[in-house]
Parts: C-alpha cells; structure tokens; sequence
C-alpha cells in the first residue's frame, strides 16, 4: 500500500519562528497568532515531539516577525498599480497585516511576508502553495483572495478586509455566545469547509482567530498558512501542525497515523464548544496537558455553564477520538440542535452583548432562517467540485530576483486559475461487457416500492388469520459485519458476514473481493444493459481495477485490525453486493442487490428486512441472530428469542425509510 501514501508536494506550512530552517523531527512549528489575543483562548506551543528550549524558540519567533517590515507609504507593483499604505491591523508569527487602499479608494487587507523570511526552497514553496490555494477558491463564506504582488523587501497577499474583527474578539467580549447565535455561526463555517473539502482542500488551522466578520457580520474563513491539497491519489497528511487548542487526536500520532479531512470537522466540534462555554474543551497551562488530555478526549460540561443536551450531543460526536466515527459535514446540520431558535443574520450589536428575543423566534421562522442561511452558504447549490491542483509552474518564478513567479502574480486573475477539469485527469475506463460472469440487476426504486407493500399490507393485516403465503422459509441473510464510510475521498467500504470485501466507489461503481477466492467482481453501470456484474482475477486484473483492488485491501486491513463484526462467519449462500446507503442520526440503512434492506440502529441493535418484505432478522449487540416472519412479529409485538427495545418503533421506521426510497426515485 506504499503508493496510497504517495505525496507529490509537501503540504503547505507556515514560515514559524527559529524552526524556520532548522525542524526537529520533521515537525513543523504550531504557529502563533495575532499576539494580543488572550493566552486563555488560543494557547499557542511547540508540537508535542519537540519540547526542549520553548523559550529559545518563542525569543525566535518574535525576531522572525520582526522582519516583516513596515511597507513604504506608496507601495508600486508590476504592472503599474498602486496602493497606499493605511494603519496597522496586527500580526502572526512571520507576518504582518496593514491596510492597503487602491486609487479608486478601496481598501484592503495586505498580509505582508518579508523576503529575508524566506530562506530556501521548501519556505518559498509553502508561501507560494497557500498563495496557490487560497487564490483557487471563491466562497461567501471564505475571505477572498484580491491580488498578490511584491517590491525588494516584502511579498503582499492583497486580502478582502473584514473590518468587524474575529470570532475570537467576539468571544473575548462577550466571554460565552448564546446557543441560537452559534448556531447562525455553524452553519456558515460548515458550507466554507463543505466547499473546500470538495475541492480537496483542508484547511488544518480551524480556530475562532481565523474567522472573521465582514462588513454585513457573515463569517469568512481566512488565513490559508496550514491549508493542503489532498490529491486524489494520496490517503493521509502526516505533518504535524495546528495550534495546539484545536489538534485532532490524529494529527499529534504524526506519521504513526496520517490525518484527513477529518481534522477540520474535530476543529468545528472545538469552535463551537469553546462559543458555547467560554473556552476551548482541553485547555490547560501546560501544552503537554492540552496534548494528552486530546489524545483521550479529556473533557467536560460546566455545570456552572449549561448548554442543551442537543448542543452536547453534537458536540461530542465531533470531538471523536475515531476520526471515522465523526459526522459527515453534509450529517453535521441534520442534528436535533440546529432545529433550534434559529437568527435570520447577525447584527453588529453581537460583538458587544447578547442581542434580545433570540429564544422567542418561532419555529416556523426559525426553520425558514435555517434553510436561508444554508441556501446562502452553499449548502445545497451544487458546487464545480473540480479539485484545486498546484502546478509546477506556480511554484518557480520566471524572474531571478522576482519571489512570485508570473502564474501568481496580478493581470487577468480569474481566468488565469481556472478549476482543473477532472476528465483532464485520466479518461474514463472502458469497460469489457463480454464476460461469461454478467447479470443485470433489478432497479432498486422497484424493490423499494414492492418491500414497502408487502410490509404496509402485513402490518394491515396483523389481527387477521396468517395466510401460508406469509410465512417464508427463514434462513439468516447475508448480513454486512463491518463497514467503514471514506466518501469524501474514495467510496463505501463494508465487509459481508461471509468475509466478501467490497467498496461502493462515489462513481456508484463497486468492486468486490471474493474470501477465499482468487476472483473478485465488479458491479457496473452500463448505459446501455443496465447495472452489470463482471468477474476478474485478483492476481492478473485489468490494468484499470489495480488502483481499486490496492484501495479494497487497505480498507480490508483497516477493519479487521479495529472494528468488530456484527455477526457470526457465515458461509457464502449468495453474491451479495451493496449498492445504496443511507446515513441519518439514528440508523444506517443498507440496500443490498438482493433486494434485502439492513439497519443499524444508534443503540447497536441490527434488523434486516428480506424476502422482499415477508422476513426479519434481528442481530443483538451481543451478536445473536434470530430470523423470523413478519407477521409473527407484529402479531407478537417483538421477536420471541431476545426482545428488542422499542421493537415496532424500529419497524416503523424501517418502513417509513423504505416508503421514502420507493417514492424519491425515479
């Protein structure tokens, strides 16, 4: 599996302190932020590794930004604009911010880099990578990238300016923010990271000092220094970098681990506890503490400080210590929270109180806020999900003395940095229909719909005699034992209770490899004959499944070392694969190509509906199975070997999710 870890570009770092040229253990320095904010809400630490001399290296940080000096009052770039130097608005580790104003009189963020910071090749590439990323992207909830331009001493990173300060000063202020506010919040930060996920982008310093108000008090994500490009055939990141408060777990095992997108959800699940009680969930004095007490999701509710049950509960499905068992960011807003008192916008009165009537907002109002404010941070507007690509060209400059080459600098901007075509990225793979192993499936929106009668009549008909055609023969189903969601980079992977390994590629496409067995086949979709089963040999496959055969044996790997099956081994009675899945708070639901439908319950109680409806099988969390028919089920209230909490309550819902399927598609 060496090559899914392949990296063509190092991800982009800040320029940080006296580590700038010389890094210990290959970690890269926790980068320091806008040195008057309070030590209490970002604390700011060498990474976990490297603990020796933090005074030395903090002496060296403020020298580094000590370089970045003061730009001339009239700044001149190359292709004859102007701007004019206005106040200074503060500074990180290895930068300084001052306002810029153009000739027309509009003014500016300009982050300002000193050139004698960049002392080699690898600082020069960071620089020109967060240039590269953050000029890629165009959101209304992510700061947008202006211009970048250069003189003798300085680079300038042309910023729009977001005058109302940052989440940070807000909570400063106000030192806790009321539920129906954060919620307006959360929603506007997760359509900016649901944008740069599907642009292949993670962020790696979500914080409340890198969120800002604009003019109109909407939220926009900034500062791009830690920001890196997944690309599509690499797994993990494993640099070491954050700040120390908002670390995911993950991120501190270094190369031990790797970490993904992942890090940014963890990050928001910080974010929102920090605005709901006043701090972030591990603080401590001491970075050390910070660390160990992340690395075991050490933390606590105030009682002096309550926020709801619902606001806990999403709160601590963020801050998973198993990145895989943290929401979706398309699964974050479907939480009971957000149902909640919801504000049409934020008001500038925010920044110094609590503005009034915010827990007298109605539902009716509050849902319709809720979809607007969604509508408006792109939640449902489809977005070009072409990933962002740093090319070699953005990365050497043209000109020997020039520090920004020709491909990042200004003229013509928006079309220079057009989105990557990702049909550019290899042609589509021909696939060979004439095997002897094919077979065309069944639409499942007929199954659906033909499952969901036969278990609306026999719920109808439950208080009537049994007629014989209701009681089917009754064998435990091919059930799904393990399963592991990675959609926001490859597919679905699940493992059959008869060890059959398969993942549901987000191409709807699906390979499955056969346990004890040298073949492995491939369910198709063909324009023309439908959906399509095609066998293959594991040890000679088609040069175009080799990529897809590597990725079904590392999620292979990863479930039989950490997850627990669901069920007995059973022997292979049938080729099952799985070809839709349903994700919600309180069940996931599997459709299987033999028409069966799985639900795994928040409470890990397990019922598979078979035989098109007439059958139910009920797997403990103890891991006993029992099948039954249907009707006896409901005649008897629950199933006869172990009960089932709130049994009929479960039916009714599996009823009512296969009812919305049948209906839904087309």
């Amino acid at each position: 599996m060496s090559n899914l870890r392949t990296q063509s570009l190092q991800p982009l770092q800040p320029l940080s302190g006296g580590q700038l040229n010389n890094r210990v253990n290959n970690v890269t320095p926790i980068k320091q932020p806008v040195r008057r904010l309070k030590e209490n809400v970002e604390t700011i630490a060498p990474p976990p590794s490297n603990t020796a001399k933090p005074q030395q290296q903090k002496k060296k940080k403020e020298k580094l930004s000590a370089l970045c000096k003061t730009p001339p009052s009239i700044v001149r770039t190359r292709n004859g604009r102007d701007y004019r130097r206005g106040n200074f608005l503060g500074e990180g580790g290895f930068a300084r911010c001052f306002q810029m104003k153009d000739s027309s009189g509009q003014i500016y963020a300009a982050k300002t880099v000193a050139k004698a910071s960049i002392k080699n090749e690898k600082t020069k590439t960071k620089l020109l990578s967060e240039i590269k990323i953050h000029k890629s992207l165009k959101h209304a909830n992510i700061v947008n990238f202006i211009d970048c331009f250069e003189d003798d001493v300085n680079v300038y990173i042309l910023l729009e300016i977001c005058p109302n300060q940052s989440l940070m000063e807000l909570l400063k202020t106000r030192k806790r923010v009321s539920e129906p506010e954060v919620r307006f919040f959360m929603v506007q930060i997760v359509g900016a990271i649901k944008y740069l996920h599907s642009r292949r982008v993670i962020h790696r310093d979500l914080k409340l000092g890198n969120i800002f108000f604009d003019p109109d008090m909407n939220l926009k994500i900034g500062d791009f220094g830690l920001a890196t490009v997944l690309p599509s055939n690499s797994t993990r990141k494993y640099t070491i970098c954050g700040t120390p408060n908002y670390i995911a777990p993950e991120v501190l095992g270094g190369k031990n681990t790797g970490h993904s997108f992942e890090v940014d959800v963890w990050a928001i699940g910080i974010m929102m506890y920090a605005l709901l009680v006043g701090k972030p969930p591990f603080q401590a004095k001491d970075v050390q503490v910070i660390y160990e007490r992340i690395k075991k999701t050490e933390y606590g509710f105030p009682e002096d400080k309550p926020i709801s049950d619902s606001a806990k509960a999403l709160i601590k499905d963020l801050l998973s210590l198993n990145p895989i068992h943290r929401p979706t960011i398309d699964e974050i807003l479907s939480y009971e929270w957000f149902k909640g008192p919801f504000p049409e916008k934020t008001h500038e009165l925010s920044l110094n109180g609590t503005p009034s009537g915010l827990d007298q907002i109605s539902l009716a109002q509050s849902a319709l806020n809720f979809n607007n404010t969604k509508t408006n941070a792109g939640i449902y507007t489809p977005k070009n999900r072409n990933p962002v690509e740093i090319l070699r060209s953005d990365l050497h400059s043209e000109q020997p003395r020039a520090m920004l080459p020709q491909s990042l600098s200004p003229n013509d901007t928006k079309n220079k940095y057009e989105e990557v075509d990702p049909t550019s990225l290899g042609r589509p793979r021909k696939i060979n229909l004439s095997s002897n192993y094919s077979t065309t499936l069944k639409r499942l929106n007929n199954i659906c719909l033909e499952t969901y009668q036969n278990m609306r009549r026999l719920q109808y008909s439950q208080h009537e005699s049994i007629d014989v055609m209701e009681l089917p023969r009754c064998e435990n189903p091919t059930l799904i034992s393990k399963w592991v969601d990675y959609s926001n980079k490859y597919g679905f992977s699940y493992q059959m209770n008869n060890d059959d390994i398969g993942v549901l590629f987000n191409d709807g496409n699906t390979l499955l490899k056969l346990h004890n067995s040298d073949r492995f086949l491939e369910l198709i979709y063909h324009e023309n004959e439908g959906w399509t089963c095609i066998e293959n040999s594991s040890s000679h496959p088609p040069t175009q499944t080799r990529r897809q055969l590597e990725i079904v044996d590392f999620f292979a790997k990863y479930m039989n070392s950490n997850l627990s099956k669901v069920s007995e081994n059973e022997e292979r009675k049938e080729t099952v694969f799985l070809r839709r899945y349903t994700r919600t708070p309180e069940y996931i639901m599997f459709e299987m190509t033999n028409g069966n439908f799985q639900f795994n319950f928040k409470d890990h109680h397990k019922i598979c509906v078979s035989k098109n409806g007439l059958a139910i099988t009920h797997i403990s969390p103890s891991r006993a199975i029992q099948t039954h028919p249907l009707i006896l089920i409901l005649k008897q209230g629950n199933f006869p070997s172990e009960e089932v909490p709130e049994c009929l309550e479960k039916i009714a819902v599996i009823k009512d999710a296969i009812k919305k399927k049948a209906f839904k598609e087309t």
